[in-house]
């Protein structure tokens, strides 16, 4: 009872003061793009009118019915929704990390306590806090996988086997580069086996690792063809030019730290080919994003090596410096990924450094401005999906106009616009337009819609109003 109570103080301590982190680089100015996309999905279906009819595929699933559930068991908070979960999934293990080391890894209460410290103010690991349920999940993912296939090559067991498979199918359902670590992990997979598992068989050995991963994705993919919707482009991102120069520092951050621990086993073969095989899941899965974009961002790629480290230091030889090389392998990992993640060049990890920093950020003061001018209309008609950040800004969803009304999916269907309110984002000239409304009635674009006025403008958005004959 004492052990129980015990870790759950320690997981209110460690939720209260990751949500704080969060709040930090809220007060900052400092959302992801993820964050906003999943918590508006979230109000539109819960709170958002009864009609209204998403037309994006809800992908990855796991973070969006999480979100969902949760949107609709508090009835809407004013702090994000993604971020409660972020904060619980992370304290959640962080207290499993915990009692990894602790009750399995035989490891002191101070030493934990230290090195639970060290993980919760790794960088790489508020990163992935701040981008949202998916990367935290993600790590969450690594880690049961990790450890699975650790223990898989020790006992041989058939609940190992399912740490596996459910590691690979959590990361597979949480983010579409778990799909990677997913093909990152196949070559990797026959090094890690037991031999008599292999040489019984080999098929049947990858068939139940990947079985989860496989029927999930080509479910996903059925379902996707009925519907015809777009779910294979929702897989891959705008590629970033990063040079070699910032991969390696980036990379730095945490492959020498985890290198380092998976290798002091180097004299036990069954614990090194394992880790070391986690190592190549994780490390395979950056090396094929360089080449297929599904994670734009190089720090949340590379973040679920985090979740190695931690089975590495679980599995260090029990020698009289262990205790100590632990300690020093984090705090270590700590100073590298200060450095690493002030090396990349992605503007929204540049942006949450920034605040973290104690920079104000002011992405998000646009929609702010126009959400107090929209305070007292209503009939305002938006494309939400391509517009998500509007919806967490106004008080009331009912007072838009969305996909699955009549006004909206008459205008966009070939109608009049009969709105009172249009809102579209104020597009630079160049730029490809993705806002439905603005592709239906290009007019808007330089103000010359027939009858209807601009009443609004600033660096992000444009309002028009319908002229009353």
């Amino acid at each position: 009872m004492m052990r129980v109570s015990g870790r759950l103080a320690g997981f209110v301590m460690l939720f209260l003061g990751l949500l704080l982190s969060l709040a930090w680089a809220q007060a900052h100015g400092f959302i992801s793009a993820r964050v906003v996309m999943l918590w508006s999905k979230a109000i539109m279906q819960v709170d958002g009118p009864a009609s209204f009819n998403s037309t994006d595929a809800f992908f990855p699933p796991l973070p969006f019915v999480l979100s969902i559930a949760l949107q609709w068991i508090t009835g809407g908070t004013t702090v994000p929704i993604p971020f409660l979960l972020s904060a619980g999934l992370g304290a959640w293990l962080l207290v499993m990390w915990y009692d990894n080391l602790r009750t399995n890894g035989g490891i002191s209460v101070l030493t934990c306590c230290l090195a639970l410290g060290l993980l919760a103010l790794n960088p790489f690991f508020l990163r992935v806090l701040a981008e949202g349920p998916e990367a935290v999940l993600t790590l969450l993912g690594t880690w049961i996988f990790a450890r699975g296939i650790v223990n898989l090559r020790l006992t041989g067991n058939a609940p190992d086997m399912m740490k596996v498979a459910v590691g690979l199918l959590i990361v597979s359902l949480s983010n579409s580069y778990g799909l990677l670590i997913g093909l990152g992990a196949l070559p990797f997979m026959v090094i890690a086996a037991r031999p008599s598992m292999l040489v019984a068989s080999p098929i049947g050995y990858l068939f139940a690792m990947f079985y989860p991963v496989v029927a999930a994705i080509l479910s996903m993919a059925f379902i996707s063809s009925v519907f015809d919707s777009a779910l294979v482009p929702l897989l891959t991102e705008e590629p970033v030019p990063i040079s070699l120069q910032s991969h390696l520092v980036i990379l730095a951050g945490l492959v020498p730290v985890t290198l380092v621990a998976a290798l002091r086993s180097l004299f036990t073969p069954y614990y090194v080919m394992p880790l070391v095989a986690a190592f190549g899941a994780t490390f395979g899965a950056y090396l094929l994003n360089s080449v297929w974009h599904v994670e734009s961002d190089p720090t949340l790629a590379i973040a679920p090596m985090l979740a190695v480290l931690v089975v590495a230091i679980r599995f260090l030889p029990a020698l009289a410096l262990r205790e100590p090389i632990v300690v020093a392998l984090l705090g270590l990992g700590l100073v590298l990924g200060v450095f690493s993640l002030r090396a990349n060049p992605v503007v929204e990890t540049r942006n949450w450094v920034a605040a973290m920093q104690g920079d104000i950020i002011g992405d998000h003061a646009a929609t702010r401005d126009l959400a107090t001018f929209l305070e007292d209309k209503d009939g305002i008609m938006v494309d939400v999906e391509r517009n998500p950040e509007i919806v967490p800004q106004i008080d009331d969803i009912n007072r838009l106009l969305v996909s699955g009304q009549t006004i909206y999916d008459w205008a966009l269907e070939g109608g009049r616009l009969q709105a009172r309110y249009v809102l579209v984002p104020n597009m630079q000239s160049g730029t490809i337009e993705e806002d439905r409304i603005l592709r239906r009635f290009p007019e808007l674009k330089n103000g010359r819609l027939a009858f209807y006025e601009e009443v609004f403008m600033n660096d992000r958005w444009r309002v028009f109003r319908r002229i009353e004959s």
